[in-house]
Parts: structure tokens; sequence; C-alpha cells
């Protein structure tokens, strides 16, 4: 694939690159492959597949979002992380 960008007339052609991202979350390293126009847009397709579900203060047990087992993500959340970033094992 060619790399960089083209001027055709008034519309520039911008190639995708395949992009392998490192990251590191709750001490685990992971790795992903993304398509993206550069280093800085590969970290914010990362970065926008997070879903946070909720934020609270840590005196604030009693609405607790994942206060059933059932609603636990798998293994402390790292598969559900892993599947909303596509990684395989």
């Amino acid at each position: 694939m060619a790399i960089g960008s083209q001027v055709h007339g008034c519309l520039k052609i911008i190639y995708m690159k395949n992009y392998t991202v490192y990251f590191e979350i709750y001490g685990k390293k992971l790795k992903t492959t993304v398509m993206a126009n550069n280093r800085e847009h590969a970290e914010e397709i990362i970065r926008n597949k997070i879903i946070f579900h909720k934020i609270a203060l840590m005196d604030d047990d009693k609405d607790d979002l994942f206060s059933k087992e059932d609603d636990m993500p798998p293994n402390d959340g790292l598969d559900y992380l892993k599947n909303i970033l596509g990684i395989k094992d």
C-alpha cells in the first residue's frame, strides 16, 4: 500500500495504514492492529473503543452499576476489554 497522500484537484486522498498498537491496562499488556491515517489517529481509535459505564466516588457503593454477579464483565473485565478492542488470544 502506498504511503502518504495525493492531491487530485480539490480532493486530498489519504492512505490508511495498518498500525499495531501496544498498550497497558491494569498492568496487563495488550496489542491490537488498527487501520489509521497516522500514529495519533491509531491511538485515538483505541481510546474511543473504551466504554465508560459509570464513574462514581469510592464511598458511593449503594448505586453500584455491577452490583449483580450477572452484570460483571467476565474475568475482571479483561475478556470484555479484549472483545471491545478486537483482540484475539
